[in-house]
């Protein structure tokens, strides 16, 4: 329902129930699901600011019991020549019969420009977050309260080789889990100064203090360059060079002052290939070798290389046809007193083909496999149950792969029969999503989140009944679902 959509304070409201069991929904547990829907604009006739107000509310049943998320926003802006000024703030729960949380958030910006070169924006924000399990129990549960301001000051004037920044920030939070309570409270700034020599020279430095609840100060000083090479061309050959190098020095009221050099060498290879009218094909080569040492307190040295290389393709051969695709792959390792290494894989292919008048295929995956190696300079020395010493060698592997995106195909005429339609949607997504638990009324239970989902659809309509075959493969909680679900649709009355 829209009530004066046109208008300066138009309202909206949406309701809609549905149930697991008649309209192809893939959950473990037969599922209804009630969603309601508020919202209220309001802005004035004279006057630049607009504020909105909006009630959310989702409540899953089935044999887990009730699942309940309610929420409510509201937002606030207005602006003028020099300052702009926002505001928006929510207030969010979730009861279940398991679990029991709230979840409070609200955030301020102002921006002032004070003239062209010169700009200042703040931002302050305040949030609570508060869960219980089971709902009564203090040590199955916890509370962590937020607060921060953050003030950044922005001076680029156009006619000058000179740029800065600074900011100043407050920060506080408090947490109790289990009975036990941590406090940390800090406030602190930093200021930069920028000098560009010519186009391929920076000179910058950089002052930052921090203090904390405990009147703990610290400080930290830098002083560094960038260069950056011209860029050469050998035939179709995009090559450039760059380094960088910096000092730095930390200061604390508890331990020794602590010094750091760093610096970066590295350089790029690229061309491109325009293969055929509307389609081009790039790639690169990268290589980047950097060294830190630090001296004092905790004296080391490390010696990193990284190495990637990428190759793309986009393509546009005609209206009915677009695509992109890419891969890259990257290795960085790191030799000194914590070895380390890290290498990627990464695939994403995105597109778009208009086969015909009747089908259309869409694509949107991406593809990532990583490889994680570390291990410490320092052997373990344990004591079995006989008393006999055992070395434990300190390191640690790890490989991770995720998938993500959707692959779709549609045909509305299948077999050259009229009204009968086809669809396949395949949907894949690894990492989980909990944010139903911090109030996202539109987010499912963890437990009926799906890795990946094939959906296939086949309709057929003659006059006014419609009918449609439903077959679906997905896996929940890592284990294979599968389901086939027919139903017939009659409609009545005139339209």
């Amino acid at each position: 329902m829209s009530v004066f959509p046109q208008s300066r304070f138009p309202f909206q409201a949406s309701l809609g129930i549905s149930d697991s069991r008649s309209d192809g929904s893939f959950t473990d547990n037969n599922t209804r699901s009630t969603r309601l829907a508020l919202r209220q604009d309001y802005r004035p006739a004279r006057g630049n600011w607009n504020a909105s107000g909006r009630y959310d509310r989702s409540q899953l049943e089935g044999s887990f019991g009730k699942d309940v998320v309610d929420r409510i926003t509201g937002s606030y802006s207005t602006n003028s020549d020099d300052h702009n000024l926002s505001a928006e703030g929510s207030f969010a729960s979730n009861r279940s019969d398991d679990l029991t949380s709230d979840d409070f958030y609200a955030l301020v910006n102002h921006g002032y420009r004070l003239d062209e070169a010169t700009s200042v924006s703040t931002s302050a924000s305040v949030a609570r977050q508060k869960y219980s399990l089971s709902g009564d129990s203090l040590d199955s549960g916890g509370d962590a309260q937020s607060a921060q301001i953050f003030s950044y000051l922005s001076w680029v004037p156009s006619d000058s080789r000179w740029q800065g920044t600074a900011n100043l920030r407050y920060f506080q939070n408090q947490s109790t889990f289990g009975g036990t309570t941590f406090e940390n409270r800090n406030i602190g700034g930093s200021a930069s100064l920028t000098y560009r020599a010519n186009q391929n020279l920076n000179l910058f430095g950089t002052f930052g203090a921090n203090s904390d609840l405990d009147g703990n100060l610290g400080t930290n000083q830098s002083l560094g360059l960038n260069y950056s090479g011209d860029p050469l061309n050998f035939g179709n050959y995009y090559y450039n060079w760059y380094g960088a190098t910096s000092v730095s020095n930390s200061t604390s009221s508890q331990v020794d002052a602590q010094r750091s050099m760093a610096a970066t060498l590295g350089h790029s290879l690229q061309r491109s290939w325009q293969t055929a009218e509307q389609t081009t094909v790039s790639g690169s080569l990268n290589q980047t070798v950097s060294n830190n040492r630090s001296m004092g307190l905790s004296s080391s040295s490390s010696t990193s290389l990284s190495h990637s290389a990428s190759v793309s393709m986009q393509a546009t051969p005609s209206d009915n046809l677009s695509g992109y695709i890419s891969g890259s792959v990257s290795d960085n390792r790191t030799m000194g007193d914590n070895p380390s290494a890290f290498q990627m894989l990464n695939v994403q292919v995105n597109g778009r083909w208009h086969i015909n008048a009747y089908s259309e295929l869409n694509a949107n995956l991406t593809w990532q496999l990583s490889r994680q190696q570390s291990e410490s300079q320092t052997d373990t020395v344990i004591i079995d149950e006989f008393g006999r010493p055992i070395i434990v060698d300190n390191e640690s592997l790890s490989r991770t792969s995720s998938l993500s995106g959707n692959l779709g195909y549609s045909h509305g005429r299948l077999l050259g029969v009229r009204g009968l339609r086809y669809t396949l949607d395949f949907r894949a997504n690894t990492n989980r999503d909990q944010s139903r638990i911090r109030g996202n009324p539109d987010a499912l239970r963890s437990p009926d989140q799906a890795a990946w989902d094939l959906d296939q659809r086949l309709r057929y309509r003659i006059g006014r009944i419609d009918t449609e075959l439903q077959i679906r493969i997905a896996e929940i909680s890592d284990q294979r679902n599968s389901f086939i679900y027919f139903r017939v649709i009659r409609n009545f009355g005139a339209f």
